[in-house]
């Protein structure tokens, strides 16, 4: 293999990596997005409130499984005190 080669393999290799950490990133911001919308069931008030409390787990570095299930009993909690 001529240098040329090595290279376009290399360059190939970290732009596909490169694609799959962009688009998982994408993919998760979108099911984060998707969870507050539905369990927000339209309200701003409450989407509002998700949204900041989401902020606040991903700063906190909780891990993204007890963040979905912290988000679903904030959205409970935000109900029964309305």
């Amino acid at each position: 293999m001529d240098a040329l080669s090595i290279g376009i393999i290399i360059f190939a290799t970290v732009t596909a990596l490169l694609f799959k950490f962009i688009l998982y990133h994408k993919i998760c911001n979108w099911m984060d997005k998707d969870l507050i919308s539905g369990l927000s069931a339209g309200n701003s008030d409450k989407q509002r409130f998700l949204t900041e409390q989401l902020n606040q787990l991903k700063n906190d570095k909780v891990k993204r499984k007890l963040q979905h299930q912290r988000l679903t009993e904030l959205a409970d909690e935000f109900e029964q005190n309305r």
